[in-house]
């Protein structure tokens, strides 16, 4: 799971946003990894020009467990529905929530194993330290701006899980929630020149352990994105091309360490926003240039990311 960076067009700032992403667990059939469901998630590009907004995204990923086995290879595809908000409480300060719906499919070579519910609800906040544009009447070649913040994942999702039990997927991270209260903190720093801009991202998620003794892996994720803004009409397009990476410690069951879990993933980014009036329409794909997860066991496919919002 998902990362934000405020950036300043000539009439939008544009706020990309990665928040917290993907994680998994990883016993027999499991990822307890960056790259799953139940971590963060990559948000795209979103519009930032001091406007309250509301959305909704959809994402599309996609894993495979074993796969050159015959007898344990898995498929697990993650569908994510995702309603968001942004407010404006006092100057400065952004928060945004974040509330996940999830559809679940697990495929062994045997059977398909589903299930869907509400996720793990994200509330974060973030105080604008710098911002050239905004701070000073001066013209400036570049500007800069950096965002400073954290937040709290809740357990809103239901985590009920138990590997001895057949019926049930052997799997954490199929859980809709991870069961556990968890902490974020991040930076976000941009640089702009005209048209051009680059956003770098860096967060870090820490985990705590839930109700059944699981606890998911602490989480670094971050991305750099490269983007120019065309004016066409009264329509802005944000094309943006960047790589996105996130690194999982391993997870442990009732204080055990779970060596099979963990791993890291780096992907490429590639995508576009487009702007019109109060609307904002973006898509975002993904694909991995280097991973090793659950020691090799898990392997990440190409994901997808569609959303849209309203400001006000």
């Amino acid at each position: 799971m998902t990362t934000y960076i405020l950036l300043r067009t000539r009439r939008w700032c544009v706020l990309p946003l990665l928040l917290v992403l993907l994680l998994a667990p990883g016993i027999a059939f499991s990822c307890d990894v960056c790259g799953c469901a139940n971590g963060g998630s990559y948000f795209g590009m979103m519009p930032q020009a001091h406007r309250a907004m509301a959305g909704v995204r959809y994402q599309y990923l996609h894993f495979d467990t074993h796969p050159t086995s015959q007898v344990l290879h898995t498929q697990e595809t993650f569908r994510i529905t995702e309603l968001y908000g942004r407010f404006f409480p006092v100057k400065r300060v952004q928060v945004l929530a974040f509330l996940p719906y999830r559809f679940d499919e697990q495929i062994t070579t045997s059977e398909v194993k589903q299930q869907q519910g509400f996720g793990d609800a994200t509330v974060l906040a973030s105080y604008n330290v710098l911002n050239t544009f905004m701070d000073s009447d001066e013209s400036r070649r570049f500007n800069h701006t950096l965002l400073i913040g954290g937040g709290i994942k809740l357990p809103t999702g239901r985590f009920r899980y138990n590997a001895e039990n057949p019926l049930e997927v052997a799997n954490a991270n199929f859980q809709p929630g991870t069961g556990s209260t968890d902490f974020i903190a991040n930076a976000f720093y941009t640089i702009t020149q005209d048209k051009w801009g680059l956003a770098l991202n860096v967060s870090r998620k820490f985990n705590t352990t839930n109700s059944q003794g699981y606890r998911f892996g602490n989480q670094w994720y971050g991305t750099a994105e490269l983007y120019r803004t065309f004016s066409l009409g009264n329509l802005s397009l944000v094309p943006h091309l960047g790589v996105y990476a996130e690194h999982s410690a391993h997870g442990s069951q009732d204080q055990k360490l779970l060596t099979e879990t963990g791993g890291s993933l780096l992907n490429a980014t590639a995508g576009a926003t487009l702007f019109a009036n109060h609307w904002m329409l973006g898509i975002t794909a993904q694909r991995p240039l280097a991973q090793n997860l659950s020691g090799g066991h898990v392997v990440a496919r190409s994901r997808a990311l569609v959303q849209v919002a309203w400001l006000f």
